[in-house]
């Protein structure tokens, strides 16, 4: 691996996606003569990842020029709050709307479409499962957009409120402007998922982290509740994988603990990694060294699907020592 491609993993694991593109992009312009072509694909998920078709197309065609073999193929639905073209199968007439990125409230057209596409039918399947994080002002504008979809009397199929609900116990409590509205969406997801006692466990902290009356219990969520609405990693697929989703950080105790049960039902454990965008670089030993037991423990342990910044990361941390690295959508 070459030091640009080593160096850009590691500020896009640690959340300096701008500076990765940034380093590999100069590689591209400036690299050597017999440039490796690990860069250039490190550069490409970027792009992809970040929405940005335009300088994806531009270095695709530089690409077939310098290689000569065939460039990535933009996938729209790795699009940040794109409507995914492979949306899970939900009952006719419901729209699909996944968040993607981090959740942001001064996104007024995305939060709007996400309005239209519900009431332009039966009601919405919103998906949460690759959320890499959440803002404050993003927590509000989605407990309050879900509550306007409520009242007027749409059905919301929330998807992955585990990873949201993850992400949002990551951020209660570390303080800061406008963390009120993390507890209040947290609150709303309890009630999304029928889960009352979780829901008044938090509501007394709430109470007197915030010196207010607690609120009330009140089911929020028409149809399937998020409970019925499997997250991605519980979602039916063709073969015997586990399915891992979100960005893999101090937020995925949950996933890690899903992981370990389903590994101690196989001797050889498959963990597909599609849904996944990144792997934060403080976390990272963490998971290898959960590949590392199970190694330990006698298990085969296979890595498919990862895109190409975290097998990066992946080979500067030593994850080839205990799972095979697949590529593509072998395995």
């Amino acid at each position: 691996m070459t030091s640009v491609a080593e160096e850009a993993a590691i500020l896009y694991a640690s959340g300096h996606a701008g500076q990765a593109a940034a380093l590999l992009l100069d590689y591209t312009r400036s690299g050597p003569a017999r440039a490796d072509a690990q860069p250039w694909l490190m550069l490409f998920e970027i792009f992809q990842l970040q929405g940005e078709k335009r300088s994806f197309d531009e270095l695709a065609l530089e690409f077939v020029v310098k290689f000569e073999r065939t460039a990535p193929v933009w996938d729209h639905a790795k699009v940040p709050g794109a409507k995914s073209p492979q949306a899970p199968a939900g009952p006719a007439g419901e729209g699909y709307v996944s968040l993607t990125g981090v959740l942001k409230g001064d996104k007024d057209s995305f939060f709007q479409s996400m309005v239209q596409t519900a009431q332009k039918g039966a009601g919405l399947r919103l998906d949460f499962s690759r959320l890499d994080g959440v803002e404050a002002c993003g927590s509000r504008r989605l407990a309050e957009t879900l509550l306007d979809l409520k009242k007027s009397g749409k059905k919301i199929t929330p998807i992955g409120v585990a990873h949201l609900a993850d992400l949002l116990k990551g951020v209660i409590g570390q303080g800061g402007e406008g963390e009120q509205a993390h507890w209040q969406l947290l609150l709303h997801l309890y009630q999304c998922q029928g889960m009352q006692a979780e829901f008044e466990d938090l509501a007394v902290d709430y109470a007197v982290t915030f010196e207010v009356s607690p609120p009330s219990w009140e089911p929020v969520c028409q149809g399937k509740t998020a409970a019925a609405a499997a997250p991605a990693d519980a979602a039916p697929h063709d073969d015997d994988a586990f399915y891992l989703s979100g960005v893999i950080s101090a937020a995925s105790e949950q996933q890690f603990r899903k992981m370990a049960d389903f590994a101690a039902t196989h001797n050889e454990v498959l963990l597909d990694m599609a849904g996944v965008p990144r792997v934060d670089f403080v976390s990272v030993g963490n998971f290898v060294g959960a590949l590392a037991g199970l190694s330990g423990s006698g298990k085969k342990v296979l890595i498919r699907n990862a895109n190409e910044l975290i097998r990066a990361l992946f080979a500067i941390m030593g994850a080839d020592q205990f799972a095979t690295i697949l590529r593509g959508k072998a395995g």
